[in-house]
């Protein structure tokens, strides 16, 4: 009966073949049985109770002995290992399985048991069953993997979910799974306990449980019991409990629950967290946190930022703070390393290590050391003989063995530390000249050298075994590793420091030359630090390669390493093949298996997505800056920030994206509007990413100098923040330059080109910050200036800054500044920059640098000005003191400037009690000396007239406040205290008078005596006008008095002054009351000596007096006039600083480039349900065509973007320079100051920047040489703008002009005279581009007329898009071509390109017509028309083009004619005649009527003297363009301008092809129009897809929509452009179109005969605009001329030759087979063409057109087109699979660039100069490929929106898109120009090959069930099923596609290769279906012929697999899997 039941079960798993015992045991020979060992004989027991059991069980029916046979067969399992191996081969994995099934449904017979009976069977017996399953996969590989692979998990989730939906078992169940993931069947009881548990009680009970949550050993167990969790929140708590304490047991656990698809169901089930317990969000938000630490596949990251904003558009901060968690996880793809766990490399032949050294460097990661033995990290074995050994021992400390040194080396300290990666590198030299011979490196750091002899070579060579970790049972560590290597020679001592900084994360090769890209910030500022220590002088060999790796070269050869551990070369025991998850390329290439790693034991390979990583791959950090754009409060903010800042912080990938956006600048302008939100948080996160450490302030750096100069340095935006943050913000500086222990870095490095100083000097003079937050900003100010203490980047600012705002001015402040410029309080600030420019000085070293760059004397005395506050005066006299003390020569060189003299003059403006120590420290010496002597000494007396003039000054004071006689007094002198102050003055003269013998010698100096005497006489004089004098006056007098006795005793003075001091004693003692006492006598005689003559004395002084006064005066004079230049350079300054920082703002504001992938249908937050608009794209197809439509954006302008990695440079050690100025001396100054030195030390000119507008938008290092105002026509708008010449680009700036005198200005803001075109339509609110090209990028340009005037200019590019620009007058037009030409024609050049190119060997002509054909080259194309070479199609193309009509002007709009006049027939026989118009008539003569109203028109006009016409219309006009085109953007717009601004009346729109003929061909009132070129290429343009609302038809009600089509179009616009394009190029149409030429552009463009005469306004030449001065008389001829339309200019004078119409018509003339006429002809070489050799596929088939062959690629290669000598490479290298996909640039079989970390998958050449990549990080990147100086890739775009690898790709310049398919199902088309999204097409399954249609733009699209075709707009045309259906290839793999490309061809040809050796050849179309739905056309592949590969017995198993296509003219080309490649190929 089991059998029975086990049967289907069986049938349904694999029973065979058998896998194999480990151990087979061979049967003994008869009669030896009893012979065997005790434990064999005990061990063949056990195998036969095994095979008993299972037979038992499988015939058991009652449950009972079910679990007796259970019991059974576990108790024998546990008892000998081998009977899991007999368990497996009697299918007893299959039999446990078939019971478990059937356990609930077994019936024990007619006794009825009791139902708890039953369920305790039951669950025994389920437990035995779990036990079992555990026990026999327990540590055994290959149970494991049969119970995976055979029986599945699948099989056990079925027959486990009985047990779970029955509530009686559910419980059990769920601790039985539970317990198989663990194998610890002691959490059986555990939910059945938790479920009766309390909900408060259930974290105690858990913990209870802590020590039996183990390893996870069966995953697929664990998600098991996840899936079948009852939504009961009980267990659901209980759940997220036990995964978090699971993910905290180890880090296996960790990876294990991350990759098990946990993440995804915790992430959607968060959804409803308002209905969740606090407490289960609690432990599931720290489950989430936990779990993405190991990191998040794309899928779950998309879940994860699509959650994090709501449906109203605010944000979750739940998500967020779980985003902002997940970031931070760093983890590298590594393998975990449980027990016996080893990676084995192998080499064949080997006898011992390189002979020239190794190095061993890798990473590793400790969770637990071993407890016993040492753990090995590195062993290398011949056989059994170890030859070196490195382990790790349980104290961390490094342990070495080798045979060279029988001594064991350990570490001296620890040098491996527990939960952190660490960078191990041994390096061993093999020779004792190099001492010591072995070095270790920790962290890039040598830690460790010894000297050991190297290890010997073995005498004979075998295999040698590298092991990374034991293969042996002998530790118990838990560790991982990655990124390993091994060289085959002794690396660098500086280079270890280059691997540790490139991070355990970098998974490449070292081969790149621009290796610094892949450092993080922080990483790269580390090497910087590093390298800033470095002296060239010293540099040694090794450093030297250090600075070479950062310079550009490989930082190691590959050639030298022996392996390279990665993720992807390694292949675990129980893989089947090399891991492969993320589509890299199998490893095809001969040997490179060889080359991987085996793991053996318990090794993990761990996939570590982090969450950085997938940001990246999703939308990069535009994901984030849209975070914060939608934070609205503090929390979000800071949050928001988080995931910024940690998302850039180890992923190089986001930082250069962030850099290539200029996001930084992004990031600065959406905080500038946020900064009120910035909490302390917020700035400390954002200031960390920048380099601030705040739990070590000591350790901070600048690490981002890009960020920190667009944020941190935004000086407005932190202005607005909160109080403390600003006191934070301006603290900063001072830790960075000051406190920090790399300040000398970050001044020398970092500060030095950021402008800090002036920045905060320009700060101090705004109204940002309060007036509190002025002593943090002049601390940040001094900090800056001290770090960087240099001509430019201090001191001239600052003394310049100083100069201009000491002092009050009369100057105004310019008016566009003065709502930013505060000057209410920007003298107090100066002084307070004084104050700091002082404090600096002081310093020796300072104050060197500030004299040798400017004249000190000078400048004191220009910052002391005439009238200086005391405030200027202290710092001023203390800036004299220091010079003083520092310099002895100074009290001269400020002699021979007259600076005493002037400071004579004006000190004493500016005295008061703070100036008086400063004066008299002068005076002293002692200002700056830090040891005063104990006796004043003078040391500078020369400051003593300026003291005493003080001194006279406050006496004349006090002596106005007594009473006495009054002076005219400053305003600054009013209500100050003037007593004290001269009170302490002169107290101060009498103490040092007293104490001073050198002070008494100054009174030598008659002149200064006399200063005194004059001082002391006017203050008595004045007093004894006084009738009372105050008490404090008295006091001041007697102290007076005091000093002038001492004066009048001293010996130093004359005789005759001292008897003036006498007198004056006596004068001033008649003061007193006359109760005082007398003064003693004094003789004056006695004291007095003789006299010098007064008239002597007096003559002597004035003299003196009127020379010191002139030389004074003039001084003066010219320090006031150099101030006031000084003044008016910083007024300057200021604006230009304001305007520059506005314009900054506004070029930020208009960066919109990061929000473009997330508005598109693809983006995270894309709305489904929004439409989607499109404009037809200004991209040209061949032969101009333009049909491609992109999206219709607002922004249409992309500005400049960024560079890459500039943050993240490393500079090379440079010796410190300094511009010192010649100290000259004392004697060679001149006595006064010069004019031209005081203008030329501080006064700058600043330019007004008259480009500002403009500057931000140029390449850098561009430059401007011409400027022009122009008007770009785009159809009939004008939009004013520039365009300029730069020395590398070529610009053109919508909405901005030139004013006259140069300056660059917004349109709207200037005069309509500087821009107005006559003729235009003015659009100033029309989206403002900005485009720019390099000059390489031109292929020319010709000139155009506007309006018959010959002031046009078209450019043509090479990206296949043109500009159309009109200039003011035909002379500027000329000025710009002749500076274009030289700027242009040497580098133009055509493209080479792999589309429809001129050669002989494909017979076809180039993908576009250049502008400006010559007549020789329409002569040519006439010729190549007649023979058929071009259809009509194009030779009408080229015709329009030569004649000036360009789809860029719709006035000029290119001319096709109606070839079909029949619009009413079901069907279309294009072979009738009747079914043409005639053209040889135009169209107002097709009918009599038409012809005789045309003939009385003419006459009528001829007898009245007028110029007579035939027509009153025209065949061409904008309004009828615009017409035409109504349905389609920009037009639609553009039609409403014309009919000002409204539709026109409904029934006049274009709504039936068939009436607009009949208006354009019958009617009598109708008009004469012809056609447009989308008549034939475009569908769109019929179908109104933005559903515009045109209203509804009078006549008939119904609503305007479509155009209504004819009958034979099946309502379908592609069948009508099909046939109407058909009818073009049919043989009547052939024959018949020259007499059309002739109406147009021929002999009878102006022929009455012909009935073919329009307005005489529409010819050229008829008249000339610019001489109309009347402006109405021109406005009204120009609307003349838009009514009438103009006439082409005439470019043929005879009859058009006829077409040669003999042979088959869609051939060239000569050419007798094509494949799409005679396909059944094609036959297949005999001989390949081309072979790479039997093991090689051929990937790709490349034409080269100079050598003219097909050159073969094979998989990972491809040939640069036209190019066979270079090519890129992908994929596998000599050691192994690549994990980071890098591109190999090859020259000559030569590597010369190495793009590493960009995961390339598949590569298409659009032109010899651009390539598209796919990656397997889901990513299309758009290079170039520049060859100046060499041939390298520059990557251009990083292109998103597959969700999967992407699988291949197919690029077209001629359309200038591209097209990836990917395993997502979808093939995306994306925009070459723009590198944008445009599109998606969907297949079920992953598309593997996408072709695109060179001559019509049309896609294929294949996946493995269905071949799709579209147009180049994604219009669905026709799909064909793969599949098992009727109208199905019947099992067909497409391998390969390929168009047949020609200029025309009725019967398009598409050819698909296939797997099993076919090559089917399909055409497609919509004749005679119909889709019986809706009557549409319904369009279908079918099958021309299906060819067969011959393989000539080739190959055994008969079939090739064709993997490339190509066709070549009339040549198909397929390449095979065997390496060969064959054509097929026509008859001649």
């Amino acid at each position: 009966m089991l059998r029975t039941l086990l049967t289907p079960l069986v049938a349904r798993f694999d029973l065979s073949p058998r896998l194999e015992p480990t151990t087979p045991k061979t049967p003994a020979p008869f009669g030896q049985e009893d012979n065997l060992a005790p434990e064999d004989f005990a061990r063949d027991v056990l195998v036969e109770l095994m095979r008993n059991g299972v037979e038992r069980l499988k015939v058991a029916e009652d449950t009972q002995s079910r679990i007796e046979t259970l019991s059974e067969i576990h108790r024998v399992m546990g008892e000998n290992r081998c009977t899991k191996d007999v368990f497996r081969e009697m299918d007893g994995f299959l039999v446990v399985m078939s019971v478990l099934s059937t356990v609930l449904a077994v019936q024990d017979g007619p006794v009825k048991e009791p139902e708890e009976q039953v369920v305790q069977n039951v669950k025994e017996a389920s437990r035995y069953i779990f036990t079992i399953l555990s026990e026999a996969m327990y540590e055994h590989n290959e149970n494991a993997t049969y119970f995976e692979r055979s029986v599945g998990y699948d099989s056990f989730r079925q027959a486990v979910e009985p047990l779970i939906l029955d509530k009686r078992t559910t419980d059990w169940t769920l601790g039985l799974l539970l317990s198989l993931a663990l194998h610890n069947f002691l959490l059986t009881t555990l939910f059945s306990t938790l479920r009766k548990t309390d909900y408060a009680e259930l974290t105690t009970k858990i913990t209870d449980y802590q020590s039996e949550f183990r390893l996870v050993r069966y995953p697929p167990a664990l998600r098991m019991l996840w899936d079948f969790l009852p939504d009961d929140a009980t267990l659901r708590l209980c759940m997220y409990k036990i995964l978090e304490r699971l993910s905290a047991t180890s880090h296996r656990n960790k990876a294990i629950l991350s990759s098990m698809g946990v993440l995804e169901s915790l992430v959607y089930v968060s959804a409803g967290r308002d209905a969740v317990p606090d407490e289960e969000r609690a432990v599931k938000q720290k489950l989430l946190k936990r779990l993405l630490d190991m990191g998040a596949t794309p899928d779950v990251g998309r879940m994860v930022f699509q959650k994090a904003i709501r449906d109203d558009g605010s944000l979750d901060f739940d998500t967020l703070e779980v985003l902002r968690a997940g970031m931070k996880s760093k983890w590298p793809d590594h393998f975990s390393m449980e027990s016996r766990a080893a990676l084995c490399f192998e080499e064949p032949k080997v006898r011992g290590l390189p002979v020239t050294g190794f190095t061993f460097m890798g990473w590793l990661w400790f969770e637990r050391f071993a407890q016993t033995e040492a753990q090995p990290v590195l062993t290398f074995r011949i056989g059994e003989n170890v030859l070196v050994r490195l382990s790790v021992r349980a104290d961390g400390k490094l342990q070495l063995r080798s045979t060279g040194n029988g001594e064991m080396f350990v570490s001296a300290k620890p040098r491996v530390h527990k939960s952190r990666w660490i960078h191990i590198t041994l390096v061993h030299y093999p020779h004792r000249v190099s001492n010591p011979t072995i070095r270790i490196y920790i962290d890039g750091v040598l830690t460790e050298t010894l000297n050991w002899q190297y290890p010997k070579s073995l005498y004979t060579a075998g295999v040698g075994t590298y092991l990374l970790g034991d293969d042996v049972e002998s530790t118990r560590a838990r560790w991982c590793i990655t990124s390993t290597f091994l060289l085959s020679s002794p690396l660098g001592d500086d280079l270890p420091r280059l691997v540790h900084h490139l991070g355990p994360r970098y998974d490449a090769y070292f081969q790149s030359r621009e290796i610094v890209k892949f450092l993080t910030y922080e990483a790269a500022t580390s090497l910087n630090i590093y390298i800033s220590g470095l002296s060239k002088d010293t540099a040694t060999p090794e450093s030297s390669a250090l600075l070479k790796a950062i310079k550009g070269s490989a930082a190691i050869g590959e050639q030298a390493m022996v392996f390279a551990l990665h993720r992807s070369n390694v292949c675990l025991e129980d893989a089947e093949d090399v891991l492969d998850e993320e589509g890299s390329l199998e490893m095809a290439r001969a040997g490179n298996l060889r080359r991987g790693f085996r793991g053996r034991g318990d090794v993990r390979a761990i996939e570590a997505h982090t969450l950085d990583v997938a940001m990246w791959r999703i939308g990069g950090p535009s994901l984030a800056l849209k975070l914060i754009q939608l934070a609205s409060n503090p929390h979000e903010v800071s949050r928001a920030l988080g995931v910024l800042t940690e998302g850039l912080r180890n992923s190089w990938q986001n930082s250069e994206d962030m850099e290539r956006l200029r996001g930084y600048d992004v990031l600065g302008d959406i905080l500038r509007a946020k900064s009120e939100l910035i909490n302390v948080t917020g700035f400390e996160i954002l200031f960390e990413f920048l380099g601030m450490n705040f739990r070590n302030l000591d350790h901070s750096t600048i690490v981002n100098t890009l960020a920190y100069r667009a944020i941190a340095l935004d000086f407005e935006l932190w202005s607005r923040t909160k109080p403390e943050i600003q006191r934070s913000y301006m603290e900063h500086f001072v830790t960075l330059l000051s406190t920090s222990k790399h300040k000398r870095f970050n001044a020398k490095q970092r500060f030095a080109k950021l402008n800090v100083v002036r920045k905060l000097l320009f700060v101090l003079q705004t109204n940002w910050y309060r007036d509190d937050m002025t002593p943090s900003i002049i601390g940040a100010l001094k900090v800056a200036a001290e770090a960087n203490f240099t001509l430019d980047d201090a001191i001239k600012p600052i003394i310049s800054f100083l100069a201009a705002n000491l002092h009050e001015v009369t100057l105004a402040s310019p008016k566009s500044v003065s709502s930013v410029i505060d000057s209410s309080h920007v003298r107090e600030r100066a002084e307070r920059v004084l104050e700091i420019l002082v404090d600096i000085l002081s310093d020796r070293a300072a104050y060197n640098k500030f004299t040798g760059a400017l004249p000190a004397t000078r400048i004191y005395l220009l910052l002391l000005g005439d009238r200086p506050s005391p405030a200027v005066a202290k710092q001023i006299l203390l800036l004299i003191g220091i010079s003083i003390n520092i310099s002895t020569s100074f009290i001269r060189k400020f002699e021979l400037v007259s600076g005493w003299n002037m400071v004579k003059t004006v000190l004493p403006y500016g005295w008061d009690y703070t100036v008086h120590p400063a004066a008299f420290g002068v005076l002293l010496g002692t200002i700056g000396n830090s040891a005063p002597p104990s006796t004043p000494v003078v040391a500078c007396p020369q400051i003593m007239p300026a003291i005493l003039a003080s001194m006279q000054r406050g006496l004349t004071r006090v002596s106005a406040a007594s009473g006495g006689p009054r002076r005219p007094s400053n305003g600054t002198d009013s209500g100050t205290p003037w007593e004290p102050i001269v009170e302490a003055l002169v107290e101060e003269l009498i103490n040092l008078q007293a104490t001073s013998p050198s002070f008494r010698q100054i009174f030598k100096s008659q002149q200064t005596t006399q200063q005194f005497i004059e001082a002391f006489s006017s203050f008595v004089k004045a007093l004894s006008s006084s009738t009372e004098i105050p008490h404090g006056t008295v006091r001041l007098l007697e102290k007076l008095s005091h000093f002038g006795l001492s004066l009048a005793l001293d010996n130093s003075v004359g005789s005759s002054q001292k008897r003036e001091l006498l007198d004056l004693l006596q004068s001033s003692q008649n003061l007193f009351d006359s109760g005082a006492a007398q003064p003693a006598g004094i003789d004056p005689n006695v004291i007095v000596g003789k006299r010098r003559p007064f008239g002597t004395r007096m003559l002597s002084a004035r003299l003196s007096l009127q020379v010191g006064e002139r030389v004074l005066l003039r001084s003066l004079t010219r320090i006031s006039d150099w101030r006031k230049t000084v003044i008016d350079s910083e007024r300057k300054r200021l604006r230009k600083t304001v305007l520059d920082l506005r314009e900054h703002h506004r070029a930020v504001s208009r960066l919109h480039q990061w929000m473009f992938l997330l508005d598109c249908e693809r983006s995270l937050w894309a709305k489904a349900d929004s439409p989607r608009f499109w404009r037809l794209d200004e991209t040209e197809g061949p032969y101009r065509v333009r049909k491609k439509l992109e999206p219709e954006e607002e922004n249409t302008s992309i500005p400049r973007l960024g560079g890459s990695a500039e943050s993240r440079l490393l500079d090379t050690p440079d010796t410190e320079t300094q511009v010192q100025h010649v100290e000259v001396p004392p004697w060679a100054e001149t006595y006064e100051i010069s004019a031209t030195d005081v203008d030329g030390d501080l006064a700058e000119e600043i330019v007004e920047d008259k480009h500002r507008r403009v500057r931000h938008e140029l390449e850098p290092g561009d430059v401007i040489e011409g400027v022009c105002t122009v008007a770009r026509i785009a159809g009939v708008d004008s939009s004013p703008g520039l365009l300029i010449l730069g020395r590398t680009h070529l610009y053109m700036l919508d909405g901005l002009v030139e004013k006259d005198d140069g300056e660059v200005i917004d349109a709207k803001d200037a005069p309509k005279k500087l821009f107005l075109i006559p003729g235009s339509i003015l659009e100033l609110n029309g989206p403002q581009r900005a485009q720019r090209w390099p000059y390489p990028q031109i292929n020319g340009f010709s000139d155009r007329t506007f309006l018959f005037r010959g002031v046009g200019l078209e450019f043509y590019f090479r990206d296949n898009r043109s500009l159309l620009v009109v200039f003011p007058s035909k002379q500027q037009r000329m000025d710009m071509t002749q500076r274009l030409s030289s700027s242009i024609t040497s580098r133009a050049g055509d493209a080479l390109t792999p589309g429809l190119l001129k050669t002989p060997l494909l017979g076809k002509m180039s993908a576009r017509v250049l502008g400006g054909l010559r007549a020789d080259e329409l002569a040519s194309a006439q010729s190549r028309w007649q023979a058929r070479e071009i259809s009509n199609f194009t030779y009408l193309s080229i015709i329009n083009q030569v004649s000036g009509r360009t789809p860029a002007d719709a006035t000029q709009y290119p001319i096709f004619p109606w070839v079909l006049q029949d619009y009413s027939s079901e069907s279309l026989d294009l072979t009738s005649p009747s079914v043409y118009r005639d053209l040889s008539k135009p169209m107002g003569a097709l009918t009599g009527a038409r012809r005789e109203a045309a003939i009385q028109r003419y006459t009528n006009l001829e007898s009245v003297g007028e110029q007579p016409f035939h027509y009153g219309t025209h065949f061409s006009s904008s309004m009828i363009v615009c017409h035409f085109l109504i349905r389609l953007s920009p037009f639609t717009h553009m039609f409403k301008t014309l009919q000002g601004g409204d539709w026109d009346l409904p029934d006049r729109l274009f709504i039936d092809l068939g009436r607009a003929y009949d208006s354009a061909a019958k009617d009598l009132r109708g008009d004469v129009r012809e056609l447009i070129p989308e008549f034939y290429t475009c569908p769109e343009f019929l179908e109104n897809s933005a559903n515009i609302d045109f209203g509804v038809q009078q006549q008939t009600g119904e609503r305007i929509h479509d155009v209504k089509l004819p009958p034979w179009a099946k309502q379908d616009p592609l069948l009508f452009i099909e046939m109407n394009r058909r009818a073009l190029e049919s043989d009547y149409v052939s024959e018949n179109l020259p007499a059309w030429i002739d109406l147009i552009w021929g002999c009878k463009q102006r022929d009455p005969e012909s009935l073919n005469v329009f307005h005489p306004l529409s010819y050229e030449g008829s008249i000339d605009l610019d001489s109309i001065t009347d402006d109405l008389e021109r406005e009204a001829t120009v609307g003349i001329i838009h009514n009438f339309g103009q006439t082409p200019r005439k470019l043929f004078t005879q009859p058009h030759p006829r077409r040669y119409m003999h042979g088959l018509s869609t051939l060239p003339l000569g050419t007798l087979h094509g494949v799409a006429e005679d396909y059944n002809m094609l036959h297949q070489s005999h001989r390949p063409i081309r072979d790479l050799g039997s093991s090689t596929p051929v990937q790709e088939l490349v034409i080269d057109l100079i050598g003219e062959k097909i050159v073969p690629c094979a998989p990972g290669t491809l040939c640069v087109p036209s190019r066979s000598y270079e090519q890129v490479e992908w994929g596998p290298t000599r050691l192994g699979s690549n994990e980071s996909g890098e591109i190999r640039v090859v020259v000559d079989r030569k590597v010369v660039q190495v793009a590493e970390s960009v995961y390339c998958t598949c590569a298409a050449f659009a032109d010899s100069d651009t390539l598209v990549t796919g990656s397997s990080d889901h990513l299309v990147r758009l290079w170039q490929v520049p060859r100046s100086p060499v041939t390298a890739l520059v990557l251009l775009h990083t292109m998103r929106a597959h969700t999967a690898p992407v699988t291949c790709v197919a690029a077209s310049k001629a359309w200038s898109i591209a097209v990836s398919g990917s395993r997502d199902g979808s093939a995306v088309v994306w925009d070459l120009n723009r590198g944008s999204y445009v599109r998606s097409m969907w297949h079920d399954g992953p598309v593997e090959v996408v072709a695109i249609n060179e001559s019509m733009g049309h896609i294929a699209t294949c996946s493995a069930t269905m071949l799709a075709l579209h147009t180049i707009n994604g219009r669905p045309i026709a799909t064909l099923s793969l599949g098992p259906a009727p109208e199905s290839l019947h099992a067909m793999k497409v391998t390969s596609l390929a168009f047949l490309e020609r200029d025309y061809t009725p019967r398009p040809v598409l050819a698909a290769g296939s797997a099993d050796g076919r090559i089917v050849l399909l055409t497609w179309g919509a004749e005679g279906a119909s889709d019986q739905a809706n009557g549409r056309a319904k369009w279908v592949f079918r099958v021309l012929r299906e060819l067969k590969v011959s393989t000539d017995g080739r190959i055994a198993r008969g079939r090739v697999k064709v993997t490339a296509l190509k066709f070549v003219g009339e040549i198909l080309y397929h390449g095979e899997d065997t390496g060969r490649v064959y054509s097929w190929d026509l008859p001649d």
